[in-house]
Order: structure tokens, then C-alpha cells, then sequence
């Protein structure tokens, strides 16, 4: 029985139960934040790619992509500490 309350799953497991559960609300939003640093970066990329399928805006924060997984979205914002 899967429960995230409980020490049951791994880290990337969790993460990717709460994404799964987040695509099921068809919501025309989806906010992640730091939705993918348990998981490796293969799946990542195949999580992101199927997520980006969808007609939903996306807004991810994550500190660790590559230049290939920031080429898969349309925009980029950056924040930069101290920064007006």
C-alpha cells in the first residue's frame, strides 16, 4: 500500500506518486516546485516531456536542469539573489 506519510517509498518514488496525482485533476495549471531533484535525470526528461504533451500551463522551479531539460520549455525565468 503506497502512503506518503510513511517511510515506504523512496524520495524519487514520492515525487513521482505526487506528480501522477497532480496530472489526474485536469487542471489547466500546474505548479511544481522542485518536483524532480529525488529522480534521476533520464526520467526527469521523460517526466517532463510527457507532462509538456498536455494543453496545461506548466510553471516548474528547479535549481539542477541542464541545458537540455531548460530546452524543452518555451520560457525561462531566472531569479537572481539581491537582483532588482
Amino acid at each position: 500500500m503506497v502512503d506518503l506519510d510513511k517511510e515506504n517509498l523512496s524520495g524519487g518514488q514520492k515525487q513521482k506518486v505526487i506528480l501522477a496525482r497532480a496530472e489526474i485533476h485536469d487542471s489547466q495549471l500546474l505548479l511544481i516546485d522542485e518536483g524532480t531533484s529525488a529522480i534521476d535525470s533520464g526520467a526527469t526528461k521523460r517526466i517532463i516531456k510527457e507532462l509538456l504533451k498536455s494543453d496545461q500551463t506548466i510553471i516548474m522551479i528547479a535549481h539542477n536542469f541542464s541545458k537540455d531539460l531548460i530546452s524543452l520549455f518555451d520560457k525561462r525565468i531566472n531569479l537572481n539573489e539581491g537582483a532588482n
